[in-house]
């Protein structure tokens, strides 16, 4: 049976607050967290937390609902979907980093060689 709970997600370092249907505080937790990606460095979700109708009535609920931005779901899942398109274009930029200085180091090295070469 579907019920309603409060998720507290952190999505690039700011806390936000928003509802969401599920059959239990695992689900619900997991239908925001699932939405994120892990990148070499980073995860799009890096906190999350449910709160079921008697959990919202305890002081650490309170406390992250009043630190937390309130939001809708869809509008979190595109901050989650902007955040999963920075981590994939970061982790992309370091490969090709990588790439780049193997490249120069092999022309480096053939440079050389080919400098020797015409020395004699």
């Amino acid at each position: 049976m579907l019920e309603f709970y409060m998720v507290v997600a952190r999505v690039n370092g700011i806390d936000y607050l928003t509802k969401v249907n599920a059959e239990s505080n695992y689900s619900a937790e997991h239908q925001v967290m699932d939405l994120g990606i892990c990148g070499k460095h980073d995860y799009s979700v890096t906190a999350c937390m449910a709160y079921d109708r008697e959990a919202m009535k305890t002081d650490t609920f309170i406390g992250a609902a009043l630190n937390a931005a309130p939001i809708t779901f869809n509008e979190l899942a595109d901050l989650i979907e902007e955040r999963n398109k920075e981590i994939l274009k970061r982790d992309e930029t370091e490969h090709r980093i990588s790439a780049i200085e193997k490249k120069i180091q092999e022309l480096t090295s053939e440079l050389e060689a080919a400098r020797k070469f015409m020395e004699g």
